[in-house]
């Protein structure tokens, strides 16, 4: 499990969560995640649960490709932990909602399990698609071009970046290359140029 600490800050209409995500690289991101997919956001709709008490918004996705795992249905749902309901908001420091509208490229952890945040790594398994000059362009959540994806594997021990906690809403996975100062001078990876760089790390 990738958060390994969390707390609830309640006040008469707004509650905060708060989490600490390790950081990953590509390798382990693709490997690691049940299911990969694109597609894009059609809608949301906050529930509170019965239990806990906690609202969470269930995010509905339209499925266009799948990149990896086995799944036939033309949309998928996934539960995130916060949101807005009757006046009463729940914020996950550090959770970027899909939002609705949206075309991306998604790395589930699961999508039977109750977490959190479903997408692996947080950010670092949320990858934006957007339109630029006719082309599909693939960006982080923190809107920085994606310009390669480069694996990680075969870097030594010795000098492979360790595992930290993800000091940002929009980090990338380590080996997903960004350079958030060349738009426009460095093309971004288109998202079929992207998908077939994962599907490269898995092997298909």
């Amino acid at each position: 499990m990738l958060w390994s600490g969390l707390f609830i800050a309640f006040s008469s209409f707004h509650s905060v969560l708060a989490s600490t995500v390790l950081s990953m690289d590509i390798d382990a991101l693709a490997a690691q995640a049940e299911f990969i997919f694109e597609g894009e956001v059609l809608q949301h709709s906050s529930q509170q649960d019965p239990g806990s008490g906690i609202i969470n918004t269930y995010v509905t996705f339209a499925v266009f490709d799948v990149v990896k795992g086995d799944y036939n249905g033309q949309q998928l749902e996934l539960k995130f932990a916060g949101g807005t309901l009757g006046g009463e908001t729940v914020e996950v420091s550090g959770l970027i909602l899909p939002r609705v509208g949206e075309q991306g490229i998604y790395f589930v952890e699961s999508v039977s399990r109750s977490l959190i945040n479903p997408l692996l790594g947080w950010s670092q398994g949320h990858y934006l698609i957007v339109e630029e000059n006719g082309e599909r362009l693939v960006n982080t959540v923190g809107e920085s071009p994606v310009t390669d994806v480069r694996p990680v594997a075969n870097i030594p021990n010795t000098i492979r970046r360790p595992q930290t906690i993800v000091e940002s809403d929009s980090d990338a996975a380590f080996g997903v290359i960004t350079d958030p100062g060349a738009v426009g001078m460095v093309r971004a990876l288109t998202a079929d140029e992207f998908k077939s760089r994962i599907q490269q790390l898995i092997g298909q």
